[in-house]
This record gives structure tokens, sequence and C-alpha cells, in this order.
């Protein structure tokens, strides 16, 4: 075997090991957005039951339950949940927070299954720098990107943005290089 074969067949190798890790995180936070849904889906069901109780140990001092959202994205906003809610109706802020922690989850098990498709593309095609992969990294980096515009500051999303294009243009440069090498021969 060449030194290229060696080569390719570890990256496919790091690229399976990066693809199953990758798998048993987005499991594991698959398993936590279904656990916080439900939690949230029971605690509206049964908030006349929860809601007193949570009063009490409020009052009491054993819980303190932050009745404000804060949103320090592009759009900047912040929810105060009393005035939506009432100061009496804490339960209905537990279920807004388990709600929004599901959905703040899910994204990042989206986020997880693209890059692990990057990882599985790369570990099945025989040239790294396939149209295939090609096509899946930019539409990766793009949801990443996008992803990050909505739940980061601008100038975090700029850096994102901009360090996942220079990657994809080392990419670039490689499929290039692949194509000239395979021309040749």
């Amino acid at each position: 075997m060449n030194e290229q074969m060696v080569k390719l067949e570890a990256i496919k190798k790091r690229c399976h090991t990066a693809s199953k890790v990758l798998g048993i995180i987005r499991g594991f936070i698959i398993a936590i957005t279904v656990i916080v849904l439900l939690a949230g889906i029971l605690i509206f069901a049964y908030s006349n039951v929860i809601n007193p109780e949570l009063i009490k140990a409020t009052e009491e001092g054993y819980l303190n339950l932050n009745s404000q959202i804060n949103y320090n994205g592009p759009f900047n906003f912040m929810i105060d949940l009393n005035d939506k809610f009432g100061p009496d109706n804490q339960a209905a802020t537990l279920w807004l927070t388990c709600m929004i922690a599901g959905f703040a989850s899910l994204v990042v098990a989206i986020i997880l299954t693209f890059i692990k498709n990057i990882f599985t593309c790369l570990e099945k095609e025989n040239n790294p720098f396939s149209e295939k992969c090609m096509k899946q990294i930019k539409i990766s980096f793009i949801v990443i990107t996008v992803t990050a515009l909505l739940s980061m500051s601008l100038g975090v999303t700029i850096i994102v943005g901009l360090i996942l294009y220079c990657i994809y243009s080392i990419f670039e440069y490689g499929a290039a290089l692949q194509t000239e090498i395979d021309e040749t021969l």
C-alpha cells in the first residue's frame, strides 16, 4: 500500500471514530431534549398542582425561579415572565423555561447531525475532496453560521463564519489539487 492510501485509511478511521462519538453525544442530547420537553408538558398539564408547591418553595427560600428571559443575539431583548404570566404562576415560568431549553438542545442535536454527516461522508468516500463531501461541508457550515447568527452576537457570528469560510476554502484548494493530480495520472 502506498503512502497516500495509508494516509487515506488513517483519515477514514479518524472520521469513523469522530462520527461514532458525535452519534453518541447526539443521542445523549436527544434524550435530554425529550426529557426536558416532556417535563415541560407535564408541568403545563399539572400546573394547578405544581404551582402552589413552587410558590411555597420560593417563599420559603428553597427555590429561586428566574422570571426573566434574556436574549443577547442580534435582536437583543428581555421578557419579564411575571408581566406575561403574573407573579403567582411560577409553573408557567418553569414550563416556558423547559420549552426554550428543549428547543435549544434540539438545535444542538441538529448541528451535531450536520457535523456527523461531514465525517460520515469523509469516511465513506475514497476522496475527501469529492463533490459529495464538499457539498456536505458547505451545507453544514452554512447551517452552523446561520444558527450562530440567530443565537449569538453579530461579532461572534462574523468570527465563526470567517473561520468556517477559511476552512472551506482550504478544502476547495485541496479539491482543486486532487483534480489536478487525477488529471495528471
